[in-house]
């Protein structure tokens, strides 16, 4: 029988993030038990641990059974979360079928929403679209009137979470008709 009853095993910090996991046992006993994260000791009936880099963390919990003790180990792995808040496609089709035909970038989690900008060029530098919303796509347009086939630049500027600088990216897409 397991004496810790939610136990989360995998956490993934991004950058500068924390994540704070109670840990808790079943009831009975004196209500304190014996925690053992990585060597470090604490008192008390459950565990709250923040984790705050990657690694592998052995959290140990002891409770007193009668003359004796019941022991549990459980094993966390936290990892990085993945270097990548985004993925841009480099091609899109807005030719009236049902695939492909929208552009735009797909974004995970990390990034703030609130300092997002996103922009589209032609080949003589003209804004052809613009959006602030990072679930905003481009329909192959400006003015109204589609785009001819070619390459167009992109430019991206975000802020992420826990960071004060401003990532800025840029790369090209081609429109096919």
């Amino acid at each position: 029988m397991s004496l810790v009853t939610s136990a989360q095993q995998l956490i993934e910090l991004c950058a500068g993030e924390t994540k704070t996991v109670t840990y808790t046992t079943i009831s009975g006993g004196d209500g304190s038990n014996i925690w053992s994260v990585n060597g470090d000791t604490y008192l008390s009936e459950d565990l709250i641990y923040t984790f705050n880099q990657a690694g592998t963390y052995n959290i140990v919990v002891k409770r007193e059974n009668g003359p004796c003790y019941v022991e549990e180990t459980l094993q966390v792995l936290v990892t990085d979360c993945p270097g990548n808040i985004y993925w841009i496609p480099n091609c899109f089709t807005p030719d009236g079928n049902e695939h492909n035909q929208l552009f735009g970038p797909v974004m995970t989690e990390g990034f703030d929403v609130n300092g997002f900008e996103f922009y589209i060029f032609n080949r003589w530098g003209e804004v052809v679209w613009e959006s602030n919303n990072p679930n905003g796509r481009w329909d192959g347009t400006f003015d109204n009137k589609m785009c001819t086939e070619g390459v167009y630049i992109w430019k991206m500027k975000f802020n992420v979470f826990g960071d004060d600088g401003k990532i800025e990216n840029h790369g090209h897409l081609t429109l096919i008709r």
